[in-house]
């Protein structure tokens, strides 16, 4: 323990350090950052040409909680450049699990063994394969479609003899 008078000369000594440069006080860090651990798929979705999608390749991640919106269930790996401008290459993106998307709405999707990062959207049958959407009563079911954001891409026109999945919707 020290008396008053070493406790002023300390408190002093402290003042000339920091007035000549020679000391920074360290801030003291009272806000904690709150954490969401989160599971991260380790192979990348394609925003291109396609990768494999593997359901069961997951890595848990620590993340801030304002960087993940609520109700995601997993992250994903963006790979390439067709989501461009708005999905980039290494970018994670948050995936809420869904069987079904509306026309607009980006999601995941495995087609023909590959997993796909696009905006999904429908379309009137092509001729050639009308009756793989016509169901028994007669009712001509609209064809997938997924579609890239960067014009350099075709949209992809999902064949009803392949097999395709929507794994879900992405938040952000």
């Amino acid at each position: 323990p020290m008396n008053d008078i070493g406790m002023k000369k300390l408190t002093d000594y402290r003042s000339d350090l920091i007035a000549t440069g020679r000391y920074r006080p360290v801030p003291r860090v009272t806000d904690v950052i709150p954490m969401r651990e989160m599971p991260i798929h380790m192979a990348k979705v394609s925003a291109g040409p396609g990768n494999f999608l593997n359901e069961s390749n997951f890595e848990m991640r620590e993340f801030p909680t304002d960087a993940v919106p609520s109700d995601a269930e997993f992250g994903i790996l963006v790979s390439g450049d067709s989501m461009e401008p708005i999905y980039n290459d290494g970018q994670i993106v948050w995936v809420q699990r869904r069987n079904r998307l509306n026309v607009g709405e980006v999601g995941i999707f495995v087609y023909d063994g590959e997993g796909y990062l696009k905006m999904y959207s429908e379309q009137e049958p092509e001729e050639a394969v009308e009756d793989a959407f016509t169901d028994s009563n007669g009712v001509v079911r609209k064809q997938p479609v997924l579609v890239s954001y960067n014009k350099k891409y075709e949209p992809k026109v999902i064949s009803p003899y392949a097999y395709f999945q929507i794994i879900g919707r992405v938040l952000r």
